[in-house]
């Protein structure tokens, strides 16, 4: 199979998820349900990388601060 075919074929898996997806009806989920699931998801992680800061400096957050000052002028 060429590269071509792979791209194409993973080209049609997703159109055919994008198409299922869309036909599937909303679930409404509480809040703290959610912040209960990524709790979880985050108990999953061994702790040496709960533990790394991957932004010592915290230049993400700075970079955040910036773009939302700029959509609020």
């Amino acid at each position: 199979m060429t590269l071509r075919e792979q791209l194409e074929q993973r080209n049609l898996q997703w159109r055919s998820f994008n198409e299922w997806e869309a036909a599937q009806p909303p679930i409404t989920r509480e809040p703290a349900a959610i912040i209960a699931d990524l709790g979880t998801l985050l108990s999953w992680l061994p702790q040496a990388v709960r533990q790394h800061d991957p932004d010592p400096d915290k230049t993400g957050i700075a970079k955040m601060k910036a773009a939302l000052a700029l959509l609020t002028q």
